[in-house]
């Protein structure tokens, strides 16, 4: 990657790594709130359309269904006979809400009622409500529905927000593929007259008057101040991003910023640890005890 007077540091293992993650995690997130959206949350409301034929309206005002109808409802109505009900309930409609929106583009509107309820004269004239649960268990079984599918509807609104939410997702997900992009074109580089960050020209080290590398050692950071026409300007050594400091590939971040430092002339900010400052202040403590002795 480098040689003796030129050093050069392109993205590192450590950006593409964080980087092909975070698309994926972006692209797995705009799929997810599209098929809620789409198909996920249409269905969901599907299912708990069929639901109120055999259990009707949840008991939870706040969830309430108010287009259920209830088969056991119906059965009270009036007296049946086992053929009676059959012939009646074998002519009646799936009830659905008028809003269209929110049941899958696909939906029959002209279902009728199960076989299970048509043939489920014994189970409505007990009227418990563990019969009516073992009718419907009946149902999901051969049907493949869930046997406690969602309690409530999903309105409108909150199947537009799947697909504000999946939106969202995609305009993050092009930014980030767009910055991506432009990192993966870049590279830092240094050579025997000066220093070239990442998308920029070469600073000569002859124009640096300031270097901050107090977060060197700890994120692989650091700050040139440098002079151009008279005004002073920063620009960044990041190592994390170009380079890295894996040994087994030579550290060549570590490598580019040693060879800036060996031509550095200017001020140099460092981070000095509290173990350094309680020395020197032990070290005058006891120089000043001797100097009073």
């Amino acid at each position: 990657m480098y040689d003796l007077e030129i050093i050069e540091c392109k993205p590192s293992k450590w950006f593409k790594t964080r980087a092909i993650a975070v698309g994926l995690m972006l692209t797995f997130f705009s799929l997810w709130f599209f098929k809620d959206g789409y198909w996920s949350y249409r269905e969901k409301n599907a299912e708990v359309v069929i639901k109120q034929v055999f259990l009707g309206e949840n008991e939870d005002p706040a969830k309430k269904v108010d287009f259920a109808v209830k088969a056991v409802d119906e059965f009270n109505k009036k007296e049946y006979t086992p053929e009676t009900w059959a012939a009646f309930a074998k002519e009646q409609l799936v009830s659905v809400p008028e809003n269209k929106n929110i049941l899958p583009r696909d939906h029959d509107y002209g279902a009728k009622w199960p076989e299970e309820i048509v043939n489920g004269y014994e189970a409505l004239k007990m009227g418990e409500q563990k019969d009516m649960h073992g009718m419907w268990s009946k149902y999901t079984s051969r049907t493949g529905l869930p046997i406690e599918p969602n309690e409530e509807i999903f309105d409108e609104d909150t199947i537009e927000n799947q697909f504000i939410t999946c939106g969202v997702c995609v305009a993050i997900l092009l930014v980030a593929v767009f910055f991506s992009i432009r990192v993966m074109r870049r590279s830092m580089k240094v050579t025997a007259t000066g220093y070239s960050p990442a998308g920029g020209s070469e600073i000569p080290f002859t124009s640096m008057r300031k270097i901050d590398k107090r977060k060197w050692d700890t994120k692989g950071l650091a700050v040139i101040h440098y002079e151009e026409d008279g005004v002073t300007i920063k620009t960044k050594v990041d190592g994390m991003v170009y380079g890295q400091f894996r040994e087994e590939d030579g550290a060549p971040a570590e490598a580019l910023f040693t060879q800036i430092m060996e031509n550095f002339k200017g001020e140099v900010i460092e981070f000095v640890s509290d173990d350094v400052d309680d020395e020197e202040a032990e070290q005058a403590e006891e120089e000043t005890k001797k100097e009073s002795i």
